[in-house]
């Protein structure tokens, strides 16, 4: 692809040659044709000259400045200035013979010219410069916010509820303590997590099935640290090859779902995760556990919650999701909902058999 400076050249290059074609045609109708082009090429030299001082000079230099008299004053002593030199160098060809027209002053009509085409030539500039000038002052606040947001991202990323890292923690030394069989396999397990967190979690999109894996291995870490039998059911349907997700996004729903459900006081406690694909690649994803709705403490203590996902989704998917919250005092349900991405694998691999199918 060619670079934005090879563009901008290429641009400029347009617009003098369309400038240049201009000038051809206008003295086509009063000079002989075998000398017209030494005089476009002298006049396209002090035209572009004109341009770029006022563009580079009196814009960015007073306009840009907020100093509006001095460059109006600038400018028009400038257009004003390149008037007589024209014209002098136009008279001054000697082997131009000029047709000969009824009513026709040539000196006359060279200054009228040279006066309109130099202001046209000012005011496009000022035009020109003034746009440039903000696209890149609105490129430049665009990649500001652009690094901020994604800074806040990565900070989003990193968050995990301290209350269940550390209530883990607690649990294997205490199985430490007890020298119990079941410590090593929750270290292992929560290592892994924290990998995951750590380097997975700072890509801006994972493959789908490496999340679900994620997912399993969360709830089965969460399985290993409950004192009791915990009644967790997590289904998934639907084709999951290739297809890509946002990190760490649909693990603190889950974690939602374990933080809200009262397994510690409910023998029939329960938490259902059903994650779906659709034909249009589009991700279902619903949560519903029990809960015990005289117990608010766990909706104001812990957890880094839904809103981390809300914050994340919006930042950088603005309108592209859906996600839907319902309590209803004995249970919780959050429904998400967002079209997924495909690998570049799988895109390419669609489009093949397009191709072939002629679609």
């Amino acid at each position: 692809m060619l670079s934005k400076k090879a563009i901008v050249v290429g641009l400029h290059l347009a617009f003098w040659l369309i400038i240049a074609l201009i000038n051809l045609i206008v003295f086509t109708w009063f000079i002989q044709a075998h000398i017209i082009y030494w005089r476009v090429l002298v006049n396209l030299f002090f035209l572009a000259l004109l341009f770029y001082v006022n563009a580079f000079l009196l814009v960015n230099k007073l306009l840009e400045k907020g100093r509006y008299v001095f460059f109006v004053v600038s400018a028009l002593a400038l257009v004003i200035l390149f008037v007589p030199i024209r014209v002098k160098i136009n008279m001054l060809f000697p082997d131009i013979p000029v047709i000969k027209r009824p009513g026709l002053l040539v000196e006359r009509s060279f200054t009228v010219a040279a006066l309109l085409t130099n202001l046209s030539i000012v005011l496009f500039s000022t035009l020109y410069q003034v746009l440039v000038n903000r696209y890149q002052h609105e490129h430049r606040v665009l990649s500001i916010i652009n690094k901020q947001n994604e800074a806040q991202l990565q900070f989003l990323k990193a968050q995990i509820n301290p209350h269940f890292l550390f209530n883990t923690l607690n649990n294997i030394y205490s199985l430490a303590v007890v020298k119990s069989d079941q410590t090593a396999p929750m270290v292992l397990k929560l290592s892994k997590l924290l990998r995951y967190v750590v380097y997975d979690g700072k890509d801006s999109l994972v493959r789908l099935d490496k999340e679900i894996h994620f997912i399993n291995e969360f709830i089965e870490l969460f399985r290993m640290r409950s004192e009791h039998q915990v009644n967790i059911n997590f289904r998934v349907e639907g084709a999951l090859e290739d297809l890509l997700i946002e990190p760490m996004v649909l693990i603190p729903i889950v974690e939602n779902c374990f933080k809200h459900c009262d397994f510690d006081t409910n023998p029939d406690a329960f938490t259902d995760i059903e994650l779906k694909i659709d034909a249009n690649n589009r991700l279902l994803f619903r949560t519903v556990n029990s809960k015990d709705e005289n117990d608010g403490q766990k909706d104001r203590t812990g957890g880094v919650g839904l809103s981390n996902i809300v914050k994340r989704l919006d930042l950088k998917y603005p309108g592209q999701y859906l996600l839907s919250v319902e309590d209803n005092g004995k249970t919780f349900e959050v429904f998400f909902s967002m079209k997924l991405k495909e690998s570049l694998k799988k895109s390419k691999i669609h489009e093949y058999d397009q191709n072939l199918t002629g679609g």
